[in-house]
């Protein structure tokens, strides 16, 4: 179906413009931003990374990695073949020749167990 594929289309899209977003206001905001975020810092001697990096990079790789996701799944849905057409006429037909093939088969046997009964007589 076309809008199967629109919504694939929509997926890549969503998920190529927030990666992109994502990553550049990462690295425009430390100009702009709070000095003090940037600068390292040390805890009971250790060196602290700034804290902005701290939680940049955490949601940065969230991001990244459902967003791979999302257009993983609009790629699947872009590519995907549109489904055939169930014929309910075509079903019904098949169920009635099995029907049919059932009632034959139980009909043998009855026959073959009346036929028994009888030779046994």
């Amino acid at each position: 179906m076309a809008s199967e594929k629109a919504v694939g289309v929509l997926f890549l899209i969503v998920a190529i413009v927030a990666i992109a977003l994502y990553s550049v206001w990462g690295l425009i905001a430390p100009l702009y931003g709070m000095q003090s975020m940037f600068n390292w810092s040390s805890l009971w001697g250790l060196p602290v990374p700034p804290l902005y990096w701290l939680l940049f990079l955490p949601i940065l790789l969230a991001i990244v990695v459902g967003g791979i996701i999302f257009a993983w799944i609009g790629v699947a849905l872009i590519q995907s073949p549109a489904p055939s057409e169930i014929d309910v006429e075509e079903i019904e037909r098949q169920l009635e020749e099995i029907e049919s093939e059932e009632e034959a088969k139980e009909k043998k046997e009855e026959e073959t167990k009346e036929t028994g009964e009888k030779s046994a007589e």
